[in-house]
């Protein structure tokens, strides 16, 4: 005699293995791909667009800054800061911008550039924040 199969569409016991661990590892695979996208193992923080670098400025005294903060400035470099500092130390404070034309090699073009940059005297950092509304 032999034998129909069943017309039953149940899937048999390895079948139902197989779709278990296959919807298993699709959401585990979800479930990952959705905490990269959101990051929330991260602290949340804020984009603040409207500061610019450039409005951020920190003055070096020029009276007391040594030279490997004066290299730090616009058109300064090694050999400059130091001419900086032995000037200094030699003449004493300088009391104007314009003094420092007295120094070998700064001009009026490094003046100029260093100007928003440094002040003279009182030994707090300034810092200035340039708000743009």
């Amino acid at each position: 005699m032999s034998q129909k199969p069943s017309s039953n569409s149940f899937p048999t016991r390895k079948q139902l293995i197989v779709i278990f661990f296959l919807s298993t590892t699709l959401l585990i695979g979800i479930i990952i791909k959705i905490g990269m996208n959101y990051h929330w193992w991260l602290p949340e923080t804020e984009i603040v667009s409207c500061l610019n670098p450039e409005d951020i400025k920190v003055k070096l005294d020029i009276n007391s800054a040594p030279w490997y903060e004066l290299v730090l400035l616009p058109k300064l470099g090694e050999s400059k800061a130091k001419a900086i500092v032995a000037y200094r130390e030699k003449h004493g404070n300088f009391k104007y911008i314009d003094e420092m034309s007295n120094v070998r090699g700064i001009g009026d073009s490094i003046i100029e550039a260093i100007r928003d940059y440094i002040k003279f005297g009182s030994d707090t950092v300034n810092v200035s924040l340039n708000k743009q509304e």
